[in-house]
């Protein structure tokens, strides 16, 4: 397996901490979630000085969600901020809107949004993704809502969290759907349970799910890693995963599970 650093489950450790952890991991890239209120020329060059390959910058901003009117600045920032880290992906994960009126609704508005950001990507050379969003509330989930935004935008493309998807879909079915569009993956683990518990949250199916360590939870990780093509096995995958108990070292976890998956 591929592994990439994904920088904010080491947050608030500054990037160059985030940086000589994922050379601990044994990790060969890294995918900056935000800037960390960093220049991107340095958050460039800390990660090439190591070694690590710029695999995708992911971009948190809220202007959309909040449905102010200059939003699509947010993007054109974070474009600018992908160029310079010299990010192939930009990924733009698509939330539930302030003021919901229906996830048909949002949908229909994200897929608006993504029109609009897809050219302006590809005219920068970046490939623009979106990803299957795991709140109760998300509007693009399932595989058949992924494909339902692709066919309309011409040029997106997918970051497959397997973990999202669970919470509304079979998530390997949704792979098999979807993995001619897939450039990037995102794994975690859940507790999932059919009663609330402490820590959890309740889904679209109807369950409640608490963040787990990798491996210690409910996801049938490794039959799901065995069943991904090829094509797939060479694409780079973010490990989203720490102690969320704050019990163990955010670090230390990472590191014992990249050790685990590398050779999967």
């Amino acid at each position: 397996m591929k592994l990439c650093m994904m920088t904010l489950m080491l947050n608030p450790m500054p990037p160059a901490g985030i940086v000589q952890e994922a050379v601990k991991c044994g990790m060969t890239a890294i995918d900056w979630i935000t800037t960390h209120n960093t220049d991107p020329r340095e958050l460039r060059k800390l990660s090439l000085d190591a070694g690590l390959k710029i695999a995708a910058h992911t971009m948190v901003k809220r202007k959309f969600i909040e449905r102010k009117p200059d939003y699509l600045d947010d993007f054109k920032y974070s474009l600018e901020d992908a160029h310079i880290l010299g990010a192939p992906i930009l990924m733009l994960p698509p939330f539930a809107r302030e003021n919901q009126k229906s996830m048909e609704d949002d949908r229909k508005a994200w897929t608006e949004y993504f029109a609009q950001a897809c050219p302006l990507a590809q005219e920068a050379g970046i490939t623009l993704t979106l990803e299957s969003t795991g709140y109760r509330h998300s509007p693009i989930t399932t595989a058949d809502e992924v494909l339902q935004v692709l066919g309309q935008v011409p040029g997106l493309k997918v970051t497959y969290d397997h973990g999202n998807t669970a919470t509304a879909d079979d998530p390997l079915q949704a792979y098999l759907k979807l993995k001619d569009h897939i450039v990037h993956f995102h794994l975690k683990d859940w507790k999932i349970t059919d009663r609330e518990v402490p820590g959890s949250d309740l889904k679209r199916d109807g369950r409640y799910y608490r963040d787990a360590v990798i491996g210690e939870g409910d996801l049938e990780l490794k039959k799901f890693w065995d069943a991904v093509d090829s094509r797939g096995r060479e694409l780079y995958v973010n490990l989203e995963t720490h102690d969320y108990t704050e019990a163990r070292d955010h670090a230390g976890v990472l590191r014992k599970v990249s050790d685990a998956l590398r050779n999967w």
